[in-house]
């Protein structure tokens, strides 16, 4: 039972970082078109009428195909898309920007194409402000304490990316009843079918669950063997002190960032294992759209 993870981070320079930092998550919806650009060897203007599309990297990362296994069908019904985008918060004392990208499971096998859909989204919010930025984009791979490897070119990718494992996020993490929980960008859950404006530890708890589950299930091997049930009825009991997590709708100016909650809070009474199941899941994202950047979230014991 395993789930393999890389993750990849994007440095730009520039000397406008805000103005930077609004196209390039106006521009995380278009990372999709830039696979498909990257793997597309047929040119076709529809996958539907494509001779090579059951090979094809794109149709494999993005038909979300459902599992031949009614059980998982029926737990995890369709499956999450096999990666995670985010954009790091800007420090107002650099003018380096941070994009990141997380690979999940299977779609490892695809790494070439992810880097350089990666690097054309960049790159294209680059050229619309050539003159304030620097041309020259760093690629790092990450491991398990966060630090960095760079990556020196794209036919170095296979040598120079860090395979982390799921298992063993999960198995080596150190359990803690307290943590703090940061949410970088807006937070999208669903309360009564619209988007939740106020945050509910235990709903939040229950949705990263459901995404980790259902990851390890499409991409990864095996199942997670945990009792989801009593897991999901003590989440309600975790309390929350310093809430400083508020509903935003204006997440950046002039952005067509959806809204959602955003801000931090501690979180105390947690039962392992929360904290490492929630560790793992800071690096899928939560909630609706986190495979496009929404629900970034960090997660540190107290």
């Amino acid at each position: 039972m395993d789930l393999d993870i890389v993750r990849i981070e994007c440095e730009a320079t520039t000397n406008t970082p805000d103005q930077f930092l609004m196209l390039l998550h106006d521009s995380l919806k278009t990372f999709e078109a830039h696979f498909r650009d990257s793997c597309c060897s047929a040119y076709q203007k529809s996958c539907a009428s494509c001779s090579q599309k059951s090979e094809c990297p794109y149709g494999v990362v993005f038909s979300q195909k459902l599992s031949s296994d009614p059980d998982i069908v029926r737990l995890h019904q369709k499956p999450p898309l096999p990666f995670s985008l985010y954009i790091k918060p800007l420090d107002s004392n650099t003018s380096t920007i941070t994009i990141g990208l997380v690979v999940i499971g299977s779609a490892v096998n695809y790494l070439e194409y992810f880097h350089t859909a990666l690097l054309r989204m960049v790159e294209t919010n680059v050229c619309s402000i050539l003159n304030s930025v620097n041309n020259e984009l760093h690629f790092y791979s990450l491991d398990y304490h966060g630090d960095r490897h760079e990556i020196t070119s794209v036919k170095s990718l296979p040598e120079s990316v860090i395979l982390l494992s799921g298992k063993y996020i999960l198995q080596s993490t150190v359990h803690s009843d307290s943590a703090r929980l940061a949410l970088k960008s807006p937070l999208r859950l669903l309360s009564n079918g619209s988007i939740a404006q106020r945050f509910d530890f235990a709903a939040f708890f229950r949705s990263e669950l459901r995404r980790c589950s259902s990851l390890w299930a499409y991409y990864g091997t095996g199942e997670m063997k945990l009792d989801f049930v009593k897991l999901s009825e003590l989440s309600q009991n975790v309390i929350l002190l310093n809430n400083k997590i508020i509903y935003t709708s204006s997440f950046l100016p002039a952005s067509h960032i959806k809204p959602g909650l955003i801000g931090s809070t501690e979180c105390f009474g947690l039962v392992e294992p929360m904290f490492s199941l929630l560790l793992l899941g800071s690096y899928f994202n939560a909630g609706k759209n986190a495979s496009s950047g929404s629900g970034f979230y960090e997660i540190k014991a107290i």
